[in-house]
């Protein structure tokens, strides 16, 4: 669900085939919705969907492996090297230079886009419900799972002023993601994202790369260790070893009197890690920093 649910209307999509490759282009021109209306090849076992639509068709998939034929197309396609791409779970996001590389592919394979095959239809069924996810359980999230999909469909909302002190400025979110794959342990960051203005340089600048770890109770020592050693993995493989542009973020129900000592003592960055305090009410969830 958290994946879905960090989709956006306007968005780019890519459909994978299996054993064939990726079709494109399409975008999302809704939120998403429940709905287990059985249409064509999709039964009610998919009941949570989005509704797209073709922005520009090009007949010719890209091959998978072209994902991974070059050192510079598995650069920009580190996102996929540990996800799955079909089945459960097979929902991707898709980082900007992922994007725009595979959009590049499909014209370079084409040639031009045809006209949109007239068997693309427009979604028929109006038995559309808007998701919603249980929140009240003694203050904090039922499930881990929960805070991080909530957080991921609220991350960009404006009036937020704590989800703002959380990530910034909203027009400076270029590209955020829930479980993003870290390395060949198989682990997953929480949340990343990445920050882009060009309010000071006159061109487009990725100024800051945000890490985030959830913890539905209480934070703890290696908790810190964990967050640290996702940032030092996207300072090294996203941020041109950069360690001031990556900016730890723990949030937690509450955190141990060791925990905030061992963020004290990290020498990560002059930045440090900041840290936030989680609470459910009203069917809400709020944030406030704890200072370290």
């Amino acid at each position: 669900i958290g994946d879905i649910l960090g989709t956006r209307i306007g968005d780019i999509v890519f459909l994978y085939e299996r054993q064939v490759g990726f079709h494109g282009i399409y975008k999302i021109i809704s939120e998403p919705f429940f709905d287990p209306t059985s249409i064509s090849c999709v039964n009610e076992t998919w009941p949570i969907r989005v509704k797209i639509d073709c922005l520009n068709y090009f007949p010719r998939p890209v091959p998978e492996d072209y994902l991974f034929s070059t050192k510079v197309y598995e650069s920009k396609f580190w996102g996929w090297f540990y996800r799955k791409i079909q089945g459960a779970r097979g929902i991707n996001t898709i980082n900007p230079e992922a994007a725009e590389t595979l959009i590049e592919l499909l014209v370079k394979i084409n040639g031009n886009a045809i006209n949109k095959p007239h068997w693309i239809k427009p979604y028929p069924s109006k038995n559309m419900t808007k998701i919603t996810l249980p929140l009240d359980r003694d203050g904090k999230v039922y499930l881990e799972d929960i805070l991080r999909a909530w957080l991921i469909a609220n991350i960009d909302n404006p009036n937020r002023k704590d989800l703002r002190g959380i990530f910034g400025p909203r027009e400076d979110m270029e590209w955020f993601a829930n479980n993003v794959p870290y390395h060949v342990t198989r682990k997953n960051i929480d949340i990343l994202c990445y920050h882009k203005n060009m309010k000071y340089t006159g061109f487009p600048l990725r100024y800051q790369f945000s890490v985030v770890e959830l913890k539905r109770d209480e934070a703890k020592p290696k908790d810190v260790s964990q967050v640290i050693n996702y940032s030092k993995w996207v300072a090294g493989r996203l941020a041109n070893s950069e360690i001031e542009a990556v900016q730890p973020i723990l949030i937690a129900y509450e955190f141990s009197k060791e925990t905030i000592k061992k963020a004290k003592l990290s020498d990560f960055s002059d930045r440090g890690i900041k840290f936030f305090q989680y609470k459910v009410g009203n069917n809400n969830v709020l944030f406030n920093e704890v200072k370290i």
